[in-house]
């Protein structure tokens, strides 16, 4: 046996399922076996290898035994002369195996190798070759000096970035996401050391390879896809914890006792400094710009308020009291602030509908507490100018941060990303029927190229050939580009994504016959992700709860000059009575108690109430209305919904 190749799951199904297809194209005309090892995954991932690659040898354990522990227990019973430590977020090319293994047997002081690695978006990974974290090398990474300094051979050591990544070079650290090592070297050295649960076993490894008098190889002749971070998420502070942790392991291990106490002196460092930097930057992220925002709503209120003083309230002198500027507006920015936020107004992708409903919103809640506190109503001119206003504001303010992020103007209500498809005619056409009509995929398909057109044949969807991909792109200003790895090699669409990478341009990658799509961080499958249902959400419910309120409120609150606009007065006062008092919802389903949806109680109003928008095929079963309406509920739907159905408040509803 030449090849024996591992590879360690938890909970990643479909990026298995593509690895292992790239794996069984590279092991042909090669004496290789395969091994998963999977640790308790209870997304079907053992039955998904068992029915689809019954040749792969499954190892199911009970329980998460951790990275080292898992990948010995394949070792041990491997008969490989060489032994290929893989990760499952990883896709390798047709010829990976066969030219890593001619790299060792030509060269015999080579212990272990890794590969060019790039990640989903075509991207170089820096982790492909690195440097043993020694004090200094760890206190200029953690001091940001490597990233300062890269081309700095003192500075840039860590990641090595001073040696060019297309170029072969001996290493002193490999990555353990694609790591091949000699059978009799590991015999020597010993197997993966099972303290480590998860990460810094790599590190560990290469360095025992080095002291056993062998060289370790960043191989550049060959690349692989690395959708790095989705087995393990790798920017939370608990990734921090572990990491560091791992390190600590490791110069305990293998440091001199005046480096160790140097080195663990950084790390706790680290740590510390790590979790302060990330806890300040995600407040930072989620204050600042609601903090300018109001900051620019309380200069919008001053505004008004000096035109209301001057051309209408106090036109022969005098003005507001200072309370106003002290007590008042601040309480009305920090209102609509919220109520943006509530809304989603600062979640991407912007719309414009959450900023409206939150001013609505904001307008009817100031409204209301200035009605029943004497103390901050001075105008309700003010309010109504200051939402509206404050709608134009927000709506400018994304306008003006996308053209600075992206260089252009864009605030549709759905942000569908422009994308091309490349394969055969035949697995083309499927896709594109799969993503149009099963996939909850919100994105725009252009069209396809393919290289085998039917000759005397118009298919629309087809816009030309592979070869045109360039033009394509800038023609069509293509955000997104679909291979179909049916029928284009992995070599090939690796070049092209480390060719064609730049800012904003996403790839996704369609095994053979698959129903799913695997890009960078997402995986779109008409199995796996049928519905998102936005009701579920425990800040919707909220956001429904707080709508009900508010509504209710300013509707009792203006029912003696309103009550003959509704078909049945007394009822619609009641049922907003009980809707303030949290008895029913203002929008509820159309059929109560459907088992498959979040429960709810009553509505007064449903989807019926908003018919003529929808499409044809809406209209007729009232469970899909009710689907939708879980599926897309905001707090502008419950409005619109309330704005055409407001006349029938008290009204049983109408099921059409």
């Amino acid at each position: 046996m030449k090849l024996s190749v591992i590879i360690v799951n938890y909970n990643v199904r479909h990026f298995l399922e593509q690895a292992l297809l790239s794996v069984v194209q590279a092991a042909k005309g090669l004496a290789v076996e395969v091994f998963v090892v999977d640790n308790n995954s209870v997304d079907g991932s053992v039955q998904m290898v068992q029915e689809k690659f019954p040749e792969v040898k499954v190892i199911a354990n009970r329980k998460n035994t951790g990275f080292s522990k898992a990948n010995n227990q394949a070792i041990l019973q491997s008969q490989g002369e060489f032994v290929l430590l893989l990760n499952p977020d990883t896709i390798v090319e047709e010829d990976t195996f066969r030219k890593v293994i001619n790299f060792m047997e030509t060269h015999p002081e080579a212990g272990a190798l890794g590969v060019r690695m790039l990640d989903g978006k075509g991207k170089f990974l820096p982790e492909s070759k690195r440097s043993l974290p020694t004090p200094w090398v760890a206190f200029y990474k953690i001091f940001g000096l490597s990233t300062l300094f890269p081309q700095n051979k003192k500075f840039g050591k860590y990641h090595l970035t001073y040696l060019n990544s297309n170029e072969t070079h001996d290493v002193e650290v490999l990555s353990g996401a694609f790591m091949l090592l000699r059978k009799t070297v590991l015999d020597q050295i010993g197997l993966l050391d099972e303290d480590y649960f998860m990460y810094g076993e790599d590190i560990d490894l290469s360095y025992r390879v080095i002291k056993g008098g062998f060289k370790n190889y960043y191989f550049a002749d060959t690349s692989i896809i690395h959708y790095k971070g989705e087995s393990t998420k790798k920017g939370s502070l608990n990734y921090v914890r572990v990491f560091y942790q791992a390190m600590l392991i490791f110069a305990r291990k293998h440091f001199s006792k005046s480096n160790q106490s140097l080195f663990i002196l950084l790390i706790q460092f680290a740590i510390y400094f790590r979790a302060i930097v990330a806890v300040v930057n995600r407040v930072f992220q989620r204050i600042a710009f609601p903090l300018i925002e109001g900051l620019m709503i309380y200069g919008v209120i001053q505004m008004i308020k000096w035109y209301w003083e001057t051309q209408h309230k106090y036109v022969d002198g005098g003005g507001y009291p200072l309370t106003f500027d002290l007590i008042a507006a601040p309480i009305y920015v920090v209102v609509l602030v919220l109520f943006l936020s509530i809304a989603g107004a600062y979640r991407k992708p912007y719309k414009s509908s959450k900023i409206i409903s939150a001013a609505f919103s904001g307008f009817i809640a100031i409204a209301t507490v200035s009605y029943l506190f004497p103390e901050i109503n001075y105008s309700r001119a003010i309010v109504g100018l200051t939402s509206m206003f404050t709608v134009f504001l927000c709506i400018f303010n994304r306008f003006f941060l996308q053209l600075i992020t992206k260089g252009k103007l864009d605030l549709r209500e759905k942000a569908r990303r422009r994308a091309l498809i490349v394969g055969d005619t035949d697995e083309a056409l499927r896709v594109h029927r799969m993503i149009r009509r099963e996939l909850d995929y919100d994105v725009e398909i252009l069209g396809l190229l393919v290289p085998d057109a039917p000759s005397g044949e118009k298919i629309p969807e087809i816009l030309g050939h592979p070869d045109q991909l360039d033009e394509a792109l800038e023609v069509y200003r293509v955000e997104e580009v679909i291979f179909c790895n049916k029928s284009l090699s992995t070599r090939g669409i690796i070049d092209e994504m480390a060719r064609l990478m730049r800012n904003g341009l996403t790839f996704r990658i369609v095994p053979p016959d698959a129903d799913y799509l695997i890009g960078p961080n997402q995986i779109h499958s008409a199995g796996q992700n049928p519905l998102t249902l936005n009701l579920l959400l425990p800040e919707n419910r909220f956001r429904k709860r707080l709508f009900d309120a508010l509504v209710s409120s300013f509707l009792i609150l203006m029912y003696p000059v309103s009550f003959w606009l509704y078909k049945k007065p007394g009822a619609a006062l009641n049922s907003l009575w009980k809707a303030l008092r949290g008895k029913y919802h203002l929008v509820g389903y159309v059929v109560e108690d459907n088992p498959a949806l979040p429960r709810m109680k009553k509505g007064l109003l449903n989807m019926y109430h908003i018919l003529s928008g929808k499409s044809e095929s809406l209209r007729t079963d009232p469970g899909q209305l009710d689907i939708y309406y879980a599926r897309t509920y905001s707090p502008g739907l419950d409005l619109e919904i309330l704005l055409r159905g407001f006349r029938s408040l008290g009204s049983p509803p109408s099921q059409g």
